[in-house]
């Protein structure tokens, strides 16, 4: 290995990966050696930046929730550096035939672990041979007490497999001699799998050339075997299975590898509030009512599932009944409900004796004692530019299906600093885990292992729809204010004088444009009126700007499976360009830099997007705001408190804040005339930026969706649209027909607005049905 990257010693009798004791290189490592051979310590931090940017690539970069704030003090990370975790370039390399002796006892203690929480669950011999103490059983935080508990195994119980475990993760870590020893099991909903699909997609970009040269085995036969494992984990008589991954919402520390699974997996992503028990069945609340789920691939822990049960945690509503539905077969959990148990250290302490009880077999790995030395890998230092030796602590991973277990050929590697316990690592560094030299095997979908073939385009759960809904109006008020302000202020640069202009009727007016960009009053203020100052009514629309960014990455974070990967470093530049208003750093440049992420944010909704009811939804939201933007912009700029004076400069405003001034110019090639403006902003239904266009793709968007009612108001504001301000009164002074604007836009705004509260009863409100209590 490059001697000028590797620049520690391996200690006398501490075992490295990749560093054997004679210094030269081992086997499995000989394609990484290649790659360090070529690369400088600048390069490595390049790729360290790349790997950044790629997380914003996949939609993590601005989903991650960063370090607490007294961690910084004391670790001596920034807020600018502190991420869940960072993907070191360097990755973590294992020999095939090593790794199989761990997926050998990762397979046992699966199977071990199963039949421990059935014993525990059911017959207790653990506990009646001095296995397991009772107090400590009854006394284990993951213990799930409760009266007629049934076992998985049971007719009724949660799932046709009859499985407590569907998916286990077990931590390892190799010490000093060079032997494997068990950290932790994991089995409640263990975190880590979709880090690891994530680490591998951005790992694989970054030295893919290294990548390919190694042989390290894929991970994607292990995603296909974990979605065959679900589907048949589903209760008896699911004819086409559906299955869900049941998530906390982005507040929870691990939602970006729930949004991540659920978009990988293909399934939808439901907080608690999405799903109902009804019937002794689950339901999705869809758009289009209650749709069944037969399986939930829970990634939020016992204690936060079921409220109507013991122990639970009010952090989370979670979803009341849900126990109890799978406890008599209407739905599966994986893992089961109770599953955590098998977590306790407690458990774990007595694993070899319930080995040799219940499977007759010695337990393969034994746990890590307290103080054991660990071995080392070369970890990069991104602050000195060199390499390191660390500690790693490996998590792998188990799903058991119809056709037994199967164990990914690779893991999610946590770099630990000296003084960390290997359950809690603190560095916030992660390594991508490659196993090198073995036969590659692939697993095959047969037509018994894969459920039938349904189109679910149009099932959109009601809260998601919701999301894309607000995203959509998000990102077109943000865009709004933000292009209203670059406006305003070019044309102050360009005329300092227009402040004074006409007893200042031009600022008025600005001001006027500004708060219509806010969504906000937009008529014009006397001269004398007690109002804001034109500074104050600036930085209250950049304040809009900086609300509408963190609700455009808020409500996509929420619906991140609905989006394209690309739309993710989109987001993550607005996240960043968010972070950059509220601390004030941000110019009023930065205002270009935030209207071309908005437009490649609406481009790649047009263009990337499957045109299904998620995405009208979404550009119904865009399309009501937009038409809001127009008639409040035309109002503020084109009102009739306005001085001839400044009509011209504020109707290039107007143009300008609506994207049509270059059209003006190209079609009328004169000054700016009052009916020519309303006319392309108003009539004109080829002006994407217009009013028209907009009334034109809602009117489309309700037919569509089969809506009525949402028909008659577009209609409505058509309507409203083509009068008074009309070509028919064309030959009358600008002066008179600036008195009619207002009555235009009342026209047409109103109907807008009551198809905003009618779009909200249809399709988002969950209306109660109170149930009369009728006396004796």
């Amino acid at each position: 290995m490059n001697r000028s990257l590797l620049r520690y010693e391996v200690a006398p009798g501490r075992f490295d990966e990749a560093v054997a004791a004679d210094g030269s290189t081992r086997p499995g490592w000989q394609a990484v050696d290649r790659f360090l051979g070529t690369a400088a310590p600048d390069m490595l931090i390049e790729q360290r930046r790349r790997a950044d940017r790629l997380l914003d690539a996949e939609g993590a970069g601005h989903i991650v929730h960063d370090l607490a704030i007294e961690r910084w003090a004391q670790d001596g990370v920034s807020a600018d550096d502190s991420r869940p975790w960072r993907l070191d370039p360097i990755p973590f390399v294992i020999d095939h035939g090593e790794f199989e002796i761990l997926a050998d006892a990762l397979r046992q203690r699966m199977r071990l672990l199963e039949r421990t929480l059935d014993d525990l669950y059911g017959q207790r011999t653990l506990v009646a041979d001095g296995t397991l103490a009772a107090v400590d059983l009854f006394a284990a935080a993951g213990f799930r007490p409760g009266p007629q508990r049934l076992s998985p195994q049971h007719p009724g119980g949660s799932g046709s497999t009859g499985r407590w475990l569907t998916q286990v993760a077990l931590d390892v870590v190799r010490c000093a001699d060079g032997s494997w020893k068990v950290v932790q099991d994991l089995t409640d909903a263990p975190v880590g799998f979709g880090y690891a699909l994530m680490n591998r997609s951005i790992g694989s970009r970054l030295i893919s050339d290294t990548l390919r040269t190694s042989g390290a085995a894929p991970l994607q036969p292990h995603t296909n075997a974990l979605r065959m494992a679900l589907t048949a984990a589903a209760p008896v008589g699911s004819r086409s299975p559906r299955c869900v991954v049941l998530t906390t919402g982005p507040a929870g520390s691990t939602y970006v590898e729930h949004s991540y699974l659920a978009a990988h997996l293909g399934y939808h992503l439901a907080e608690g509030a999405d799903l109902v028990m009804r019937e002794g069945r689950l339901w999705l609340r869809a758009l289009d009512g209650l749709e069944p789920v037969d399986v939930v691939y829970r990634r939020i822990g016992d204690a936060l599932l079921d409220p109507l049960e013991p122990n639970h945690d009010g952090r989370s509503p979670g979803v009341p009944g849900i126990v109890w539905g799978a406890q008599r077969g209407g739905v599966a959990l994986t893992n089961a409900y109770g599953a955590a148990l098998a977590s306790e250290p407690m458990v774990r302490e007595c694993l070899s004796a319930a080995s040799m009880r219940l499977l007759g077999e010695p337990l393969r790995l034994s746990s890590l004692a307290a103080g054991t030395g660990l071995a080392s890998a070369p970890v990069f230092n991104v602050a000195t530019g060199v390499v390191e030796p660390h500690g790693v602590v490996l998590r792998l991973f188990a799903v058991a299906g119809a056709d037994g277990i199967d164990v990914m050929p690779g893991a999610v590697g946590r770099v630990l600093r000296s003084t960390d316990d290997p359950a809690t690592p603190t560095a916030q560094l992660v390594k991508d885990v490659w196993v090198v030299g073995g036969r590659r095997d692939s697993i095959t979908l047969t037509s018994s292992a894969a459920p039938p073939q349904i189109d679910l385009r149009a099932s959109v759960p009601k809260r998601a729809a919701d999301a894309l809904y607000w995203l959509g109006r998000s990102a077109e008020r943000a865009e709004a204010a933000a292009r209203c302000l670059r406006v305003v202020n070019a044309q102050i640069e360009q005329d300092p004088l227009l402040q004074q202009l006409a007893d200042g009727s031009w600022e008025r007016g600005a001001s006027a444009l500004l708060r219509a960009a806010q969504g906000g009053v937009s008529e014009w203020l006397p001269p004398d009126a007690a109002a804001e100052s034109f500074h104050d009514v600036f930085a209250a629309t950049v304040t809009v700007v900086t609300t509408h960014l963190a609700s455009v990455v808020q409500e996509a974070m929420s619906v991140r499976e609905f989006l394209s990967t690309t739309t993710g470093r989109v987001l993550g530049r607005l996240a960043r360009t968010h972070q950059d208003l509220l601390a004030g750093t941000a110019l009023v440049d930065d205002l270009e830099l935030i209207l071309l992420d908005l437009a490649a944010l609406a481009g790649l909704a047009m263009e990337s997007t499957v045109r299904g009811p998620a995405w009208r939804f979404l550009d119904l939201g865009r399309r009501i705001e937009r038409s809001l933007v127009v008639l409040g912009s035309v109002e503020a700029a084109l009102g009739r408190r306005g001085d001839p004076l400044t009509f011209q400069p504020l109707a290039e405003a107007l143009l300008s804040s609506n994207e049509s001034l270059v059209a003006y110019r190209r079609r009328y090639r004169s000054d700016v005339d009052l009916h020519a403006v309303v006319d392309l902003l108003v009539h004109d239904d080829s002006n994407p930026r217009g009013l028209a266009f907009q009334l034109d793709r809602l009117r489309e968007h309700v037919v569509a969706l089969a809506w009525a009612e949402g028909a008659e108001l577009v209609e409505a504001a058509s309507r409203g649209a083509m009068s008074p301000v009309g070509r028919d009164q064309r030959s009358s002074p600008a002066t008179t027909r600036r008195n009619d604007i207002d009555a235009f836009v009342l026209a047409t705004r109103g109907p807008l607005l009551e198809l905003v509260d009618a779009l909200a009863r249809r399709w988002f409100a969950d209306p109660v049905q109170p149930t009369m209590m009728r006396g004796s």
